[in-house]
């Protein structure tokens, strides 16, 4: 099956609708359209303070990603503030916590700025990771006798919040934001990454985690070329994955697989984001939010460079058939040469992506609705 995934992956984008004028909309996906259930692209269409494109590629045999566009209230209020909520939820174990993000995430933020008086800032993203977070791992108590493998499901959950003229970037996990500036003239844009890669493989994410966990002398495993939390996961925080969080599901029936040797005494992995604020200003043009599928065959300029140089309707779907191409090159194939090939099993990945573009006028919309 995994042989033959590619032809079944590419050939013809399955479309969202072309182009939506209406700024005030809500954008989900969980899966493909139609018969082709791999891949998915809304070609352009509006929000609040701009356009956007979005576009995902499935080669799992599962689509374990989630991913969201909000344009609109906030809030819980009539009067509440307005504003912009991207969400890329790029599951693993399975879909289960990456569409339980997907069903409680925007909701939950939009409760707990209710309660803060309407308020936007960094502190309002973390507590809304955080319900979400303690509503999923409820879910895996509720279910443990019977389901007790839900403490091994997780997803990373990358957000991002425009209200007004600031851009909020939340992340726990790989995925990624990035922001493209530059004014009329200049040769080149200037990129910003706006998140940090929570990811075993960065030398300073291991050691911002062994100093949490100063008392551990197997915290990280090297493993098929890769290092990986307790031998198992590459990501140093996400939502869900609670049979790493707390030793109260460090038991049977959970599988011994998992069980870990030591007790859990904090939690080894966190859901809480790191978060960054920017503000937005003339030259700031575009900011593509994308699972690691789609950065681990990408560097965040030559993303950049596709999106500058492609049409905006439809630039998702050319950044991702840019990355299909720097796959194939490494199998000594081209793009062309992929709807007929066949990959070695588990030479699989997922690639997501939302594009957001934004107008000359962004930096001048309300702040304080």
């Amino acid at each position: 099956m995994a042989g033959s995934f590619f032809l079944r992956l590419f050939g013809c984008f399955a479309n969202g609708s072309g182009s939506d004028d209406n700024p005030i909309m809500s954008v989900q996906r969980h899966h493909g359209n139609g018969k082709y259930n791999h891949r998915w692209e809304k070609k352009l269409a509006r929000h609040l303070y701009g356009l956007y494109s979005m576009a995902l590629v499935q080669a799992n045999i599962r689509n374990e990603d989630r991913f969201q566009l909000e344009s609109g209230p906030l809030s819980n209020v009539s009067n509440g503030p307005t504003g912009v909520f991207v969400g890329i939820y790029d599951g693993h174990g399975g879909e289960i916590c990456s569409q339980f993000i997907l069903d409680h995430l925007f909701n939950d933020l939009k409760t707990i700025i209710t309660h803060h008086h309407s308020q936007v800032n960094p502190y309002v993203i973390q507590q809304a990771y955080l319900r979400t977070e303690n509503n999923f791992m409820g879910l895996v108590r509720k279910n443990w006798e019977g389901r007790p493998k839900l403490a091994t499901v997780g997803s990373c959950c990358l957000t991002g919040v425009v209200h007004g003229n600031v851009l909020y970037v939340a992340n726990a996990g790989d995925s990624r934001a990035v922001l493209a500036r530059w004014t009329d003239g200049d040769e080149q844009p200037v990129v910003h990454q706006l998140s940090i890669d929570h990811n075993a493989n960065d030398a300073d994410r291991r050691e911002e985690l062994q100093l949490e966990q100063h008392d551990d002398p197997v915290l990280f495993n090297y493993v098929h070329g890769s290092f990986r939390v307790r031998g198992r996961l590459q990501v140093t925080r996400a939502i869900g994955d609670v049979y790493l969080k707390s030793n109260e599901f460090n038991r049977p029936p959970l599988e011994a697989q998992y069980r870990q040797q030591q007790p859990i005494v904090r939690p080894i992995l966190k859901s809480e984001p790191t978060v960054q604020t920017y503000q937005l200003g003339p030259g700031d043009r575009f900011v593509i939010f994308g699972s690691d599928g789609l950065w681990g065959e990408v560097t965040n300029e030559e993303a950049v460079s596709v999106v500058k140089a492609s049409p905006r309707s439809g630039t998702a779907r050319a950044l991702l058939i840019k990355a299909l191409d720097n796959r194939a090159r490494r199998h000594n194939l081209v793009y062309k040469n992929l709807k007929t090939c066949r990959l070695l099993p588990g030479r699989i990945f997922m690639m997501t992506l939302a594009l957001l573009f934004f107008s000359s006028a962004t930096c001048q919309q309300r702040t304080s609705e």
